[in-house]
């Protein structure tokens, strides 16, 4: 199988930033060592870390053709926690599928991969977003994964300790599923 892993934001768009870092960044980081592992199971791609898949979509520009791959997934860290401080509770990983997505076997194993580590499971959802609704019209199952809140203390502790883990988690997920 042929799986292609795009990190989200990039080309000028940040994404979200907290004390903790730069959404941007920490996708870049996280596709590059998913990558590593999930390479031993399946060819993988990554699409242009110093392009906006997002953007691209929308003009009309993307930098690959999703035909190409059997799966694809879509990497950001969520936001919305507002608890710099740390109130000693993960808010969690959560993972969206488009709404025309028939099963979600993998996307459950990924969630329950990363949750096992401490995070909180906020489950598997349906929503069209953009890049992954454009794959699944090219006819190819997709997904993105909101991997951990980045302005959650707590979230982003678990990460700082845990980063090769929770790749590995990913990774585990994508191969169980």
């Amino acid at each position: 199988m042929k799986i292609l892993l795009i990190s989200g934001h990039g080309a000028g768009d940040p994404g979200t930033v907290s004390q903790f870092g730069k959404e941007a960044d920490e996708t870049i980081y996280m596709v590059e060592e998913i990558k590593k592992t999930l390479s031993a199971y399946a060819q993988v791609d990554l699409y242009p870390t110093e392009r906006n898949a997002y953007k691209d979509a929308k003009a009309g520009k993307l930098a690959v053709d999703f035909g190409n791959y059997g799966y694809v997934l879509e990497v950001h860290f969520n936001s919305g926690a507002a608890d710099l401080k740390g109130n000693g509770r993960t808010t969690g990983t959560e993972i969206f599928v488009t709404t025309a997505e028939k099963t979600v076997g993998v996307e459950t194993k990924i969630v329950q991969s990363i949750a096992a580590l401490g995070f909180k499971s906020r489950g598997v959802k349906r929503t069209n977003f953009t890049v992954i609704y454009r794959a699944k019209a090219a006819g190819v199952s997709s997904a993105l994964l909101e991997t951990l809140f980045i302005d959650s203390a707590a979230d982003m502790k678990l990460w700082a300790s845990n980063k090769a883990k929770i790749a590995d988690a990913i990774v585990a997920g994508i191969a169980e599923g």
